[in-house]
C-alpha cells in the first residue's frame, strides 16, 4: 500500500533557494521518506536556480550548465538509492535521465579539454607542435561553441520540461514504497552495502599499472564513473557517519579526478592524427595521472580494507545538529 506523505503541499519550489541544510524534523513523513524527500528537494532547488542562470544568460551561465549536468547526476544517483522505496513517474526513471546527462554532457567534455590545452605544461613545446596546439584549440572552440548552443535547447525541449514536471509533481505530492516507513539510520547499511559491493566489482580494479588495451582504457573510464556515482552515494548520508567516512569520500574523490585526467587525456588524444607530434607529449602525461594507480589497487583490492569500509557502512550514529547538508 502507497503512502501519501504530503498533507500540506511544498510552495513555491524552484522559485526560491532554501538554506544550505534542512532539518530532519517532519511529522507527516516516515524517517526514510522524509530523507529521501529533502535530498530531492535539495538538488532540485539548485538545478532550478542554474536552469534560471542560463536562461537569463548571467555572466557565469557556462558555469551553470556544468551545474545542471551535475545536479542531474545526483538525482540520478538519489533515484538509484531510493527507487526501492519510491514510486517515481516515468521521466525520472533511470533510463530517462541517463539520456539528458549524456546530452549535457557533451558541452562540458569540450570544456575541459580546451581547459586542458591552456595549462602551463604546454609552455615551451616546438614551434612546429605549438601551431598544431593552436589549430586543434581553435577546432575545438567552434564545436564548444555549438555545444553551447544546442545545451541551451535542451533546456527548452520536451524531455527537460517534462523532467522539470515531474520532479515538482512528485515533491508536491511524494508517493513511496512501504519500505520507506523504516527508520532511516538501521536502513542506511543496508542501501549502501549493495552499492559499495558493485564498486569493487568492478573489472577496472584488474587492469595493470597502465592500461594495455582500449578496453582496458574503457574499463577504467567505468570505474570512474562508478566512483564518482558512489562518492555521490556516500556524501547522502555522510552526515549520519563520522570522520572516517568523510576520509573516504574524499579519498573517492581524488581517485575519481585521477582517472578522470586519465580519460580526459585519451578524449584528447583521440582528436589527433595518429602520427601528430603531440601524441607522445599527452601519453606521458596519462602516465603520470596514473601513476597512484597501483597504490589505490594495492589498498581497494585487499580483503582487509574491503572488509573494514563494510564494517564502517554499520557504525551509523546520530548526526550532531540533525541536519542534512547540501553538498557541492
Amino acid at each position: 500500500m502507497d503512502i501519501i506523505a504530503a498533507e500540506s503541499k511544498t510552495e513555491s519550489l524552484g522559485k526560491t533557494e532554501s538554506s544550505e541544510s534542512l532539518l530532519l524534523s517532519s511529522s507527516s513523513l516516515p524517517p526514510l521518506a522524509a530523507l529521501a524527500h529533502q535530498l530531492l528537494s535539495q538538488q532540485w532547488q539548485r538545478l532550478q536556480k542554474h536552469v534560471g542562470r542560463v536562461l537569463k544568460h548571467h555572466p557565469e551561465a557556462a558555469e551553470s550548465l556544468h551545474q545542471i549536468r551535475v545536479s542531474l547526476r545526483r538525482i540520478g544517483t538519489w533515484v538509484e538509492v531510493f527507487q526501492g522505496s519510491l514510486r517515481l513517474p516515468k521521466p525520472l526513471r533511470p533510463k530517462r535521465l541517463r539520456k539528458l546527462i549524456k546530452t549535457l554532457g557533451q558541452q562540458r567534455d569540450l570544456d575541459v579539454l580546451l581547459e586542458i590545452l591552456h595549462e602551463p605544461c604546454w609552455q615551451g613545446i616546438p614551434a612546429d607542435q605549438q601551431a598544431e596546439l593552436e589549430e586543434l584549440k581553435e577546432k575545438l572552440q567552434r564545436r564548444q561553441a555549438q555545444a553551447e548552443k544546442h545545451s541551451r535547447r535542451i533546456l527548452a525541449e520536451e524531455d527537460f520540461l517534462k523532467f522539470q514536471a515531474a520532479c515538482e509533481e512528485w515533491l508536491v505530492s511524494p508517493r513511496y514504497r512501504p519500505a520507506a516507513q523504516l527508520p532511516v539510520q538501521e536502513s542506511l547499511p543496508h542501501l549502501l552495502a549493495p552499492l559499495v559491493a558493485a564498486w569493487f566489482l568492478q573489472p577496472g580494479w584488474r587492469i595493470p599499472a597502465f592500461p594495455e588495451t582500449e578496453a582496458q582504457a574503457e574499463q577504467l573510464h567505468d570505474l570512474r564513473k562508478a566512483t564518482k556515482r558512489l562518492r555521490y552515494q556516500l556524501e547522502f548520508f555522510a552526515p549520519f557517519y563520522g570522520e572516517t567516512l568523510q576520509s573516504w569520500v574524499k579519498a573517492l574523490k581524488r581517485l575519481q579526478e585521477q582517472l578522470g585526467r586519465f580519460n580526459d587525456l585519451q578524449v584528447l588524444q583521440a582528436q589527433l592524427p595518429a602520427d601528430s607530434s603531440l601524441q607522445n607529449w599527452l601519453q606521458e602525461q596519462q602516465k603520470l595521472a596514473l601513476q597512484d594507480w597501483p597504490t589505490q589497487q594495492q589498498r581497494y583490492c585487499n580483503p582487509a580494507e574491503q572488509q573494514r569500509l563494510y564494517q564502517l557502512l554499520f557504525l551509523v550514529g546520530e548526526n550532531s545538529n540533525g541536519e542534512v547538508q547540501v553538498v557541492g
